[in-house]
């Protein structure tokens, strides 16, 4: 299977709601058609529109911004798509003899691993946090290959020890614009050649730049992240690896369907390489902190069960260093820094990314947040608001886990329960309709003192409610009214005093 040549794309017509089938890669950016991608794993979902963008951006860079609306409001001409993948069109073939797409020939390996493998969150069957069974997927079509293959590589942490995971670190968070159909979401996630370069990634041409299964790493090499280029930078495969191919024809697991040429596993090969620096990918939000005088660098992860909106400010605000005694930064990911630049009014995001635990996973994290006009005429005003709700979980969780101890000095016994850890799921919970419909309510800009303080006192709301029903079980008990009323009573100052700021 080429990618582009071949009927690859995992697509419902009619905005996601008709017939599923596999458009090719001409069809996607040179035909008419209100197409979204359609899998049934959201994380997959996101892989195949960042291949896609990835594709688009090395075969397809507009040269300037008037140049990228061009792209972005008309389909791309017949001819200007076969210039485009002409210099490309033996880089990605699943089965090509010698270079296959993010494949290494001739890996070496004892045993092969299953293709689950490559769908992440089912290590070889014992993880099953995704999936009910440990051998539900055996076998994977092209298609699904081709997304995994990518996704592995780009997103998600190393098959374990001594394999290189990307070039973002083992888990980062992707954080792409998102269009009205998957046509627009491609082109609105391609940046222009200035802005590639204002991130200081080089562009030396397509025979200097190459993807590694094609101009492979050298082992035991030391590579500065200044000589990869954008090619290679987009399409990196840190890991030998190598399909292993059926002879019979079966229906994908994933994508069920016609019976379809396909992979029942893999072979991997460990290798080791060293890079120096990080890669300014632009998928991705940068931060930036200064310790003992030193500057680290590292893409946003998910660390923590917290949802995506508690990471909003890094996503989308840029916070500049340079600013006196600051000591802590961030730069939004390139699509975002360009829909802001652009004077782009509503903005509509994806994004995704896995928690981890060393090269397990632990849960994924992949949602859509909007925007409402007016965010970027006054840039503190959004992390005001994450603020808030950061210091409103802070404080129901903060006195119910003083609830849970107790406090000896002042003879106060404890509830001896963990009721603070349950608290802040709640809060998560309880609040994300509220979360997202302030963010992406105009109003919630126009009319900022007001609606501000409204969104503090609504928090609060939450919180108390949330208080009173996990203490209220205990409450029967005399010796453990003192430390829920000390409790209460310093929650609702915390929580008084953040509507007042706000």
């Amino acid at each position: 299977m080429n990618l582009l040549e071949d009927p690859w794309i995992p697509v419902r017509a009619d905005g996601g709601t008709g017939t599923f089938h596999l458009l090719t890669y001409q069809q996607l950016l040179c035909e008419p058609g209100n197409w979204q991608v359609s899998i049934s794993r959201d994380d997959m979902e996101l892989a195949c529109v960042q291949l896609l963008v990835c594709m688009t951006q090395v075969m397809f860079l507009p040269e300037d911004d008037p140049a990228w609306r061009v792209r972005l409001n008309h389909l791309l001409p017949l001819n200007d798509f076969t210039t485009g993948i002409h210099p490309c069109r033996e880089w990605f073939d699943l089965d090509h003899p010698t270079q296959p797409f993010m494949q290494t020939r001739g890996v070496k390996a004892t045993d092969d691993t299953p293709i689950q493998k490559l769908l992440v969150g089912l290590p070889e069957g014992n993880n099953h946090a995704f999936f009910n069974e440990a051998g539900e997927v055996g076998y994977l079509g092209g298609t699904m290959a081709a997304i995994a293959l990518f996704n592995q590589a780009s997103n998600c942490p190393s098959f374990g020890g001594g394999f290189k995971g990307s070039l973002r670190g083992g888990a980062p968070i992707t954080t792409l614009v998102y269009g009205k159909d998957l046509r627009e979401t491609v082109w609105r996630n391609v940046l222009t050649r200035p802005r590639i370069q204002e991130r200081q990634i080089a562009i030396p041409g397509f025979e200097e730049d190459q993807p590694t299964w094609v101009k492979t790493i050298k082992e035991k090499t030391t590579i500065n992240w200044n000589e990869i280029g954008l090619v290679r930078g987009l399409f990196w495969q840190p890991a030998r690896v190598e399909l292993v191919k059926m002879e019979k024809l079966v229906p994908c697991d994933v994508l069920s369907g016609e019976a379809v040429t396909g992979y029942s596993g893999f072979r991997k090969e460990k290798f080791n390489f060293t890079i120096e620096g990080i890669w300014p990918h632009p998928h991705g939000a940068m931060t930036m902190n200064l310790k003992k005088g030193v500057m680290e660098q590292k893409f946003s992860s998910f660390t923590k069960t917290a949802p995506a909106w508690t990471l909003l400010s890094e996503f989308v605000v840029p916070k500049n260093m340079n600013e006196a005694e600051a000591k802590e930064g961030s730069v939004p990911a390139g699509p975002i820094t360009q829909a802001n630049e652009l004077g782009e009014s509503d903005l509509h995001l994806l994004i995704g990314g896995y928690r981890t635990k060393q090269a397990s996973v632990l849960e994924r994290h992949h949602e859509m947040m909007s925007l409402a006009q007016g965010w970027q005429d006054d840039k503190s005003r959004l992390p005001k608001l994450v603020e808030i709700g950061k210091e409103a979980k802070k404080a129901l969780r903060g006195k119910l886990f003083f609830a849970s101890k107790g406090h000896k000095d002042k003879g106060l016994k404890g509830i001896g329960v963990a009721i603070h850890e349950t608290a802040e799921k709640l809060f998560y919970a309880r609040t994300e309709s509220l979360i997202h419909e302030t963010f992406s309510n105009e109003l919630t800009f126009k009319e900022w003192a007001t609606r501000r303080s409204g969104f503090a006192q609504q928090l609060g709301i939450h919180c108390h409610e949330i208080f009173k029903e996990l203490t209220d079980p205990y409450a029967m008990k005399p010796e453990l009214i003192p430390i829920i009323a000390w409790a209460r009573r310093s929650m609702n100052i915390d929580l008084a005093k953040l509507k007042e700021d706000a």
